[in-house]
């Protein structure tokens, strides 16, 4: 089983020396101590971890939250909150980067240990099942190699209610909708299987998640 590393953010060294020590004696690799937001983000940079536990609290610049939603963008990895601040304020803050955890200082091993075991079985989990939904697609065969009228009157069809965006490329057909539309999720949907009931057997339809639209491409 691969060693899990781990980065801490705190900018109190005597309190991220010991929670080093006891995530060491859990079993986890710490990667570095970052006291600011630019030291974590290098980190991440050089050696990236599976997992952040981040201080609210930091100095300089930009916070804990604020570097944590850099981080998240950029790397899309794992960040558990650690803090002695629990107001509603920056609850709403921190709930907004979509963290894995959220630890009140002074914490329990336990506590502690729980919530990094779930960040990471999440976070793995997520990763999985869009691994997964994109799969399912990609094995559809071959593109469609129809022409632009075709596939106008021939495919699209007064079945097809709902807001579904078409692009009509000079090579490729892109169609795209919102995931959190229902009418427009259920019109996507509808028009993969009558695509694939058509033309499936001769062409390769690649459907794919970008962000809140689900994605569905195939060459004229």
């Amino acid at each position: 089983m691969p060693e899990v590393k781990i980065l801490i953010v705190e900018d109190e060294m005597i309190l991220a020396m010991g929670l080093k020590k006891k995530l060491e004696s859990f079993g986890y690799l710490v990667t570095d101590l970052a006291s600011s937001s630019s030291e974590a983000i290098e980190s991440v940079k050089k050696t990236p971890p599976n997992l952040v536990l981040m201080d609210i609290v930091l100095k300089g610049e930009m916070d804990g939250i604020d570097t944590a939603k850099f981080i998240v963008n950029l790397y899309d990895i794992p960040i558990i909150y650690f803090t002695a601040y629990a107001d509603d304020e920056i609850l709403e803050k921190a709930e907004k980067t979509c963290p894995y955890g959220y630890i009140i200082k002074p914490y329990k091993d336990n506590e502690l240990k729980a919530n990094i075991k779930m960040a990471l079985y999440k976070h793995k989990a997520k990763k999985e099942k869009l691994m997964d939904f994109e799969d399912i697609y990609q094995d559809v065969t071959e593109f469609i190699d129809k022409n632009e009228d075709l596939f106008k009157k021939g495919i699209i069809d007064e079945s097809i209610t709902g807001p579904v965006n078409i692009d009509l490329g000079l090579k490729n057909i892109y169609i795209s909708a919102d995931r959190n539309n229902k009418a427009s999720f259920s019109a996507f949907y509808k028009l993969l299987e009558d695509i694939i009931s058509r033309f499936a057997d001769e062409n390769k339809i690649v459907v794919y998640p970008k962000g809140d639209e689900l994605c569905l491409e195939f060459a004229k």
